[in-house]
């Protein structure tokens, strides 16, 4: 086979830069009146613009060394990581710093985010070359939804219900990419589902949650009289979705201009991180909302196309992976900040304020770079063809025992 060696897929890497250049630009204007007037803050209008330049430097440099490692030769790494990911996890769970009411931090990590990431290949090495495995209900396919069942339920032992459906999702996608048996896929869905709903009725502020979501479906005029009328959580849900949904109005076509939103003025909640779209909305109007969005669905693509021209199995999982769990992010955060989803706190990639969320990502598109070096002339159609041939065959085979067993009577 041809390969394409040393090349890596700039159009993927340019959507990258794209995205935390407008991250980069929003930290600043979001940001800066919270800091001016807080003392905790030193008063400094640029302390979160120097603190996201110091975590771009480092994403920076994560994702160079991610690029231009060997990767090939630390696939041995790749169970420890996991296993060590996932005993953060639990230790977090148990003894990690709480911020917003999840407790999702230990010194200074977001731990859920180095789960997600060896989550990615630790399904992509167990998955690798094994179609048929997969397609039964064998060693391989227990193991991978019993790896995507423990990180999610780690993940949810956090209180952080958001993260634990994203990731929870995006394990899903990777299984149904490698071939999972549909109906054990199909009936995993709904065992997870199920226990999200039982979580969602033993925590009062998820349903408060669920409740201002349809809330905010079924009549979505009155919205702010049901905040002025409601208590607690769902007063708080209501008025956030409120909050956002008229800054994402007040944008118009083109936007009010680059740091002249109103909004942001402690009316939208978390203006930085979870509903930096509204403001971008806000500021940039439709056009800008669009562009944003566009640049994750061109980062999709450019993932999956990636992913169609891979000869080797785990690049080709991982790259589906990582593409697949950044729209995902990406996808359920706009969507809250358009009422489209329940309230979550989940960050929106590369954009949002913060640390082990920019660098994780930052990181897996720097090895979905790297993998992209190996791109052969094998297409996804290819790929897509050899699985239902496998299952054609898997058919046949069933028929030929069935008949062999009929002519014994």
């Amino acid at each position: 086979m041809g390969m394409q060696r040393g090349d890596i897929d700039y159009l993927m890497l340019g959507a990258l830069l794209a995205l935390a250049g407008f991250g980069f630009l929003m930290s600043y204007g979001v940001s800066s009146h919270l800091t001016a007037a807080a003392e905790k803050f030193s008063f400094d209008r640029l302390f979160f613009f120097k603190r996201e330049l110091a975590r771009l430097l480092v994403a920076g440099t994560v994702m160079a060394a991610a690029v231009a490692v060997n990767f090939r030769k630390l696939r041995w790494s790749v169970v420890p990581l996991f296993a060590a990911s996932l005993a953060l996890l639990l230790l977090t769970a148990l003894s990690g710093t709480t911020v917003r009411g999840s407790r999702g931090w230990l010194f200074g990590l977001q731990t859920g985010e180095l789960a997600r990431f060896a989550l990615v290949l630790f399904l992509a090495r167990t998955m690798a070359g094994r179609e048929n495995e997969m397609a039964r209900p064998t060693r391989e396919l227990t193991l991978s939804l019993a790896a995507v069942a423990a990180v999610t339920a780690a993940v949810m032992l956090q209180r952080d219900y958001g993260s634990a459906a994203a990731v929870g999702g995006m394990g899903m996608a990777m299984l149904l990419a490698g071939g999972a048996n549909l109906l054990v896929w199909s009936s995993s869905m709904a065992l997870g589902g199920l226990g999200f709903v039982i979580a969602a009725l033993a925590r009062p502020h998820i349903m408060a949650r669920v409740r201002g979501f349809w809330m905010t479906l079924s009549d979505p005029g009155g919205i702010a009289a049901a905040a002025a009328t409601a208590d607690g959580h769902l007063r708080n849900t209501l008025s956030q979705v409120h909050q956002s949904l008229l800054a994402i109005g007040s944008g118009g076509p083109l936007g009010v201009g680059l740091g002249q939103s109103r909004q942001k003025l402690l009316f939208v909640p978390e203006a930085h991180t979870d509903f930096i779209f509204s403001i971008m909305a806000e500021e940039g109007g439709l056009v800008f909302g669009l562009l944003v969005l566009s640049l994750f669905l061109f980062l999709l693509w450019r993932g999956f196309r990636t992913a169609g021209q891979l000869g080797d199995p785990f690049e080709r999982l991982a790259v589906i992976g990582f593409s697949s769990g950044i729209f995902i992010y990406a996808a359920i955060n706009i969507s809250v900040a358009m009422g489209l989803f329940p309230v979550t706190g989940l960050p929106l990639p590369f954009i949002s304020y913060g640390g082990s969320a920019l660098v994780f990502n930052v990181a897996a598109v720097g090895l979905m770079l790297n993998f992209s070096r190996h791109r052969g002339h094998q297409c996804f159609q290819t790929y897509a063809r050899r699985i239902n041939e496998t299952a054609g065959g898997r058919r046949r085979d069933r028929r030929a025992s069935l008949s062999r067993a009929g002519g014994r009577r």
